[in-house]
């Protein structure tokens, strides 16, 4: 149920940090299958997925889905107490899916007012990287490898946000 049902950008965000199953088997695991019931299972998973019972609009706060006091490693690994890496790990997630969650907006937006006014995608992408994305340039500082890592870190995620908003269409 969670995993077509996500808000677009938490998904979005989750497959771009390549966490998306893991994260799925977290919350199945420390949210929904504690549950015996079906019913109940059901109305958790619409609680994590931020719909409310009265009808009210849906509220998703992504780092509410992780049970940082019961973290787990993977399916058959439960941790007591979580390790500094793994803790770290799921920061960082949480942390990229919230930059998607306040600034893919914001670049969909200007990618969808470029292709109305008839730009190609070398442009689009262009303009995004320039407006959006320049925070992750190289710096002069940067030596020539981490330089080409930098360029090749934001030409990917470039072409990443525009394929899921050519999908999106």
């Amino acid at each position: 149920m969670l995993r077509d049902r996500l808000p677009k950008l938490v998904d979005f965000g989750l497959k771009w940090v390549k966490a998306k199953e893991e994260w799925l088997n977290h919350v199945y695991h420390n949210f929904i299958w504690v549950y015996a019931s079906k019913k109940e299972r059901l109305a958790e998973s619409r609680r994590v997925l931020g719909y409310k019972e009265n009808g009210q609009p849906r509220e998703f706060i992504f780092a509410d889905t992780i049970d940082w006091g019961n973290l787990i490693k993977d399916d058959s690994i439960e941790l007591k107490d979580a390790t500094p890496e793994h803790v770290k790990y799921w920061e960082n997630v949480v942390n990229s899916v919230s930059w998607f969650q306040k600034i893919v907006p914001l670049i969909e937006d200007e990618y969808k007012i470029s292709k109305m006014k008839g730009a190609d995608l070398i442009d689009i992408k262009r303009t995004i990287m320039l407006n959006w994305l320049s925070d992750y340039f190289p710096t002069t500082e940067d030596d020539a490898k981490e330089r080409a890592r930098k360029n090749a870190y934001v030409n990917k995620l470039a072409d990443y946000l525009i394929d899921c908003f050519e999908n999106l269409n």
